[in-house]
């Protein structure tokens, strides 16, 4: 999907909510391995110790992401290297 098909962004890197998809999707991957290493289920996995503390650490990893994020947008529109106005 193109930009213009997605509408314009607000933002420098991912969405808050796209990184957390994005980590959903390696948690999913990594249970997978788990459950077959183990013998468990997926879902199993997913709900074990381990993977809570892996989802409660990238809770707070992605708000300094995100924080930095807008942190870098505007320094780069403070210094004019970016408009504002997608040009």
């Amino acid at each position: 999907m193109t930009e213009a098909e997605q509408g314009a962004r607000d933002t420098i890197g991912m969405t808050a909510e796209e990184m957390q998809a994005y980590i959903e999707a390696l948690l999913q991957e990594e249970a997978a391995e788990a459950a077959a290493e183990r013998g468990t289920t997926v879902e199993e996995e997913l709900d074990s110790i381990g993977f809570a503390a892996a989802r409660a650490a990238s809770s707070y990893a992605i708000k300094l992401l995100d924080a930095n994020n807008a942190y870098i947008a505007r320094y780069l529109l403070d210094r004019g290297v970016f408009t504002g106005d997608n040009s």
